[in-house]
């Protein structure tokens, strides 16, 4: 069993300033990772060997998948292909928190 909390998680520090918690790793989860990020904006990237799934928890921002641009706020789901060119931005320079599942081949 792995039962965790993110309040009982060490913050690591993340992209631009923000933080992440890593809920489940990948050597615990196989092919699948679980984190928690706190951020404003993230640089553009994609993830070549992993599908990615944002599950917006507080904050309001901009996403933008291959060009496509959405805005996405509490509750919003978002899913990111594999290889797909991504970036997220807070709206107001508030952060923004939001649950990643990471699932791919090793």
């Amino acid at each position: 069993m792995h039962l965790v909390h993110p309040r009982n998680l060490p913050s690591e520090p993340g992209e631009g300033g923000g933080e992440f918690r890593t809920l489940l790793p990948p050597e615990v989860g196989g092919a699948l990772g679980i984190y928690l990020l706190t951020i404003t904006r993230s640089e553009p990237h994609a993830h070549e060997k992993e599908d990615q799934v944002y599950i917006i928890q507080s904050g309001r921002g901009t996403i933008e998948i291959d060009g496509e641009r959405r805005d996405v706020g509490p509750g919003d789901l978002v899913y990111i292909p594999r290889g797909a060119r991504h970036c997220l931005e807070s709206l107001d320079d508030q952060p923004m928190t939001f649950y990643s599942l990471m699932h791919g081949t090793a």
